[in-house]
């Protein structure tokens, strides 16, 4: 979807949503067949992307709970990537049970954390999705608190 997205005309894609711990101790293999780069463990492939139709234009979305896992996990795929992107909106089962997506909207100071964790320590421009809150006020307060993380984005 991605390469197609490109070929369209694209300036940026986004991958799907990997949950960090499933890109810790990856291994980077290059792909001669696909001419790809592919991030696996366990004989099962997590990500995979094009370095030549991709450069500086895919973004990795990564679910996480909390910046240290996050930033292990960035840490794996930050040389083949544009960007990080977290996901802080997604409302399913599975990423709020597991104090990620949607969850990180009610604790500010996690999200704010996975941000600052990430920046201080990449050197790519890191990004996050967020979904509206209650009000506008506190949708407002929680944009206001991730700006004032050291976040410098082309993409904002």
């Amino acid at each position: 979807m991605r390469s197609l997205a490109l070929d369209y005309g694209c300036d940026i894609v986004f991958g799907e949503e990997i949950i960090d711990r499933n890109l810790h101790n990856c291994t980077r293999e290059w792909n001669e067949k696909l001419q790809t780069v592919d991030f696996s463990k366990n004989a099962k492939l997590f990500f995979r992307t094009d370095p030549v139709k991709e450069k500086g234009k895919c973004v990795f979305q990564m679910g996480t709970p909390e910046g240290v896992s996050a930033l292990k996990a960035a840490v794996e795929v930050a040389g083949d990537v544009a960007g990080i992107d977290i996901n802080m909106g997604c409302p399913k089962g599975f990423s709020v049970q597991g104090g990620m997506g949607a969850a990180l909207l009610q604790k500010p100071e996690v999200a704010c954390d996975i941000i600052r964790t990430l920046k201080r320590n990449l050197n790519i421009p890191v990004t996050c999705k967020i979904r509206l809150l209650e009000t506008e006020a506190a949708t407002l307060d929680l944009a206001k608190g991730i700006l004032t993380s050291p976040i410098t984005s082309p993409y904002l």
